[in-house]
């Protein structure tokens, strides 16, 4: 439970003959006046806490101006050691994804015994008109290739053929 919550309204949380008088939005503050008449402002994004004359707001010595960037600073710093894990996590995973999806796409080098040479395939082209063409039988293409799979043959794949 918070330490104010037995006074919600102005009257129990402002001095004695202060009133709030308005909010400014593009300063963020909340402008009071006194019993007397005169004009008091909160501080910017506070709607209770120390009052000011209006239009004197108090200058910071360099000193606290100092503190607060260190405080500013510290409170980045620990934000970082929050997230650094999470961002950790996250680059492992993308770097996993992409070794994942990577490793599908890499071609397979064509390497030929000695004395045949790689061919690429054309489009119309089938094992037996590679195997006629070399002067060989689909068996021989085959068992030269091993693995090759005549249905699976596409114009642009390699297959190894005698010189």
């Amino acid at each position: 439970m918070g330490r104010w919550t037995d006074r919600e309204s102005d009257e129990q949380r402002l001095p004695d003959g202060m009133q709030r008088i308005g909010y400014d939005a593009d300063t963020q503050r909340y402008s009071y006046r006194d019993a007397d008449g005169s004009h008091w402002e909160g501080e910017e994004g506070s709607q209770y806490g120390q009052l000011h004359p209006a239009g004197a707001r108090p200058q910071l010595s360099p000193g606290q101006v100092e503190a607060h960037n260190e405080a500013l600073r510290a409170g980045n710093r620990q934000a970082w050691r929050y997230m650094l894990p999470f961002a950790l996590v996250g680059i492992v995973f993308l770097l996993l994804l992409f070794r994942f999806l990577d490793s599908g796409s890499a071609a397979k080098v064509l390497t030929c015994p000695p004395n045949n040479h790689p061919y690429e395939v054309r489009k119309g082209d089938t094992c037996w008109a590679i195997a006629e063409k070399f002067g060989l039988d689909v068996e021989g293409l085959v068992k030269l290739n091993s693995g090759l799979e005549c249905e699976k043959m596409w114009a642009g794949s390699k297959v190894c053929v005698p010189e």
